[in-house]
This record gives C-alpha cells, sequence and structure tokens, in this order.
C-alpha cells in the first residue's frame, strides 16, 4: 500500500501558515484585488495553455475565485501521490475540494503516462498544466510537501473529533504500517489520524474500501471538512509559534505572506458544511500491463461547468 497520508499534512499546514500570521492579518487592511497570474503563465501574464477564464458573476466582490494545487509527494520526492484542487472563491467564502487520482491517464509529448509522474518532469508547473488541460481551471498557487509532519501538527492542534464508520485493521510489516482503529466517534491524535487517512484495506480479503483509492479519497476529504470544522480559529493563534516552525520545515509553496494575510478573512468564514468535495470522474482500466484511471471527459466538464467558481 502506498502512502497517502500527504494531502492531510498539507491542509493542516496551510491552516498553520494562516493561523501563524493572523495577528499580522488584521493589522493589515484588506483591499480587494484580483487574482494573480496562473503559474503556468509566462512572464507577460499569457496563459500558456490559451484557455479563457471568466469571473464567476456569483461572486460579491472585485476579486476573482482562486485554485490552489495541493500536491503530496512519495517518500522519493520523484512523484506526487495525491493531488487535490482547492477552488475558492474570496467573495462568497466557498470551498470546493476536488481529488484527482494519481493514476489518472494523461498525454504528454507524444505518449501516455500517469498524471503524478509528471512531477519528475517539470515539478509543480507541469503537474499544473495538466489539471489546468483536464479543468479548465487556472491555477494559481501550490503547496508540495512529505508527510512527515503530519502526526506532529495533529497532536500541537489538539487532535481532530472524528467517526470512523467501521473498525480498521491492517498490518503491513514492509512498511512498519499498522492501522488499529475502532469504529465510533473517537479524538483522533496524530498517530491514529494518520492511520485514518492511510487505510485502503484490511488484513482479510473483502475487508477495505470497495472502491480502492477512490473510496479512501472519499474519508481524507471527509477529515478535511472534520479539521475545518474544528480547527479553522481564531484560538489557535495562540499556538502560531509552534505551527510556523513546522510548517516551514516541511512545506513548499508559492504563496506570500502578504497572499495569505490577504485572504485570511475570507479563509476563516469557511463552512464545512458548504464546502463541495468532488472526485475526477473516471474508472479504473487495465491497459497493458498497467492500472490507469481514465477520466470522464463529458462528466468532468459538467461538473466543473456546474459546481466550480470560475
Amino acid at each position: 500500500m502506498r502512502v497517502t497520508k500527504y494531502i492531510f499534512t498539507v491542509c493542516l499546514l496551510l491552516l498553520c501558515v494562516l493561523f501563524a500570521n493572523g495577528i499580522y492579518a488584521m493589522l493589515e487592511p484588506a483591499t480587494g484585488r484580483q487574482s494573480p497570474a496562473p503559474i503556468t503563465a509566462d512572464r507577460t501574464g499569457i496563459n500558456l495553455l490559451e484557455h479563457e477564464y471568466r469571473h464567476n458573476e456569483s461572486s460579491t466582490n472585485e476579486e476573482n475565485p482562486l485554485n490552489l494545487l495541493v500536491l503530496g509527494l512519495d517518500r522519493d520526492g520523484t512523484r506526487c501521490d495525491v493531488i487535490m484542487l482547492f477552488n475558492f472563491d474570496p467573495g462568497l467564502s466557498r470551498l470546493n475540494i476536488l481529488s484527482i487520482a494519481r493514476d489518472t491517464r494523461v498525454r504528454k509529448d507524444g505518449k501516455y503516462g500517469r498524471i503524478n509522474a509528471l512531477y519528475s518532469k517539470g515539478e509543480e508547473k507541469m503537474v499544473a498544466e495538466k489539471v489546468t488541460e483536464i479543468t479548465g481551471l487556472p491555477v494559481h498557487y501550490y503547496i508540495t510537501m512529505d508527510f512527515r509532519g503530519f502526526r506532529r501538527l495533529v497532536d500541537t492542534l489538539g487532535g481532530v473529533e472524528f467517526y470512523v464508520p467501521f473498525r480498521m485493521d491492517y498490518d503491513d510489516p514492509t512498511q512498519n504500517l499498522h492501522i488499529h482503529l475502532k469504529k465510533g466517534r473517537q479524538l483522533l491524535n496524530g498517530v491514529k489520524a494518520e492511520q485514518l487517512v492511510r487505510y485502503r484495506k484490511g488484513n482479510y480479503s473483502g475487508q477495505g474500501y470497495s472502491e480502492g483509492d477512490i473510496g479512501r479519497i472519499g474519508m481524507q476529504q471527509d477529515f478535511i471538512k472534520a479539521l475545518i470544522e474544528q480547527k479553522l480559529s481564531i484560538r489557535y493563534i495562540s499556538r502560531a509559534d509552534e505551527l510556523f516552525a513546522i510548517m516551514k520545515e516541511y512545506i513548499h509553496t508559492n504563496l506570500t505572506i502578504s497572499d495569505i494575510t490577504h485572504y485570511l478573512g475570507s479563509v476563516s468564514k469557511i463552512k464545512s458544511s458548504e464546502t463541495g468535495t468532488y472526485t475526477l470522474p473516471g474508472d479504473s482500466q487495465m491497459i497493458g500491463d498497467v492500472w490507469y484511471y481514465i477520466l470522464n471527459n463529458k462528466e468532468t466538464a459538467n461538473m466543473i461547468s456546474n459546481h466550480f467558481y470560475r
């Protein structure tokens, strides 16, 4: 089983950046501004993919929606095993989260491969270009990191209360991975939260998610929503020093302090009950001797058109 806990470390770290700069944000006036040029743009600000983006008319101020690409790297740091796009409307304080299966089949330079392998060829920009090609959404910011700070952050935040829908038991000595969670509502510390987000199958045949990684993605999204509901609070500014120290050690991003403080007010109003969670539509298929996730272009276009802020 591959490690897939990274997304939660990234999300926690994003929150940490916000909390750590909360006081500074209170002192800086939040003036309206347009979202920055996509990271796939050239120096003149022209989008290299030549997509047209329009402002969602439902936005209540002058700021356009923006998109944050979240990547979780594997142990080698060459592939992104977790890919999520956070689609945010600052005017409405509304958030959509799109999960993209790491095995999604894409074409690059005339050859087919998995989207998670693009990172080794062109890092965040190449992955962003392909995500934009798939979704039609520009990527303005990125956050990339590995998994090491996850447990420390959950513990520093005091754990996350979460309902575990069924008993989870799995042991893989080769990865030193041991998952043992009871069913029911409980406070997950760093170790238990890690077990939750890594679980995909049990020790015996028939245990685990029938959808495989797609089922695990759904559980990960539920955890993110619980995190937003419980931890996106001004009271965590008191932990700013601890959280910011962890963030600096494990995160790579093009977000600046100015960006973060500008959007803090709107981010703090996000409600988990109004956060949309989506998975790139498609099906798993064996092609040759390789498993791929084949996206459904029509369903993807309909989903973006009907639910995402542009």
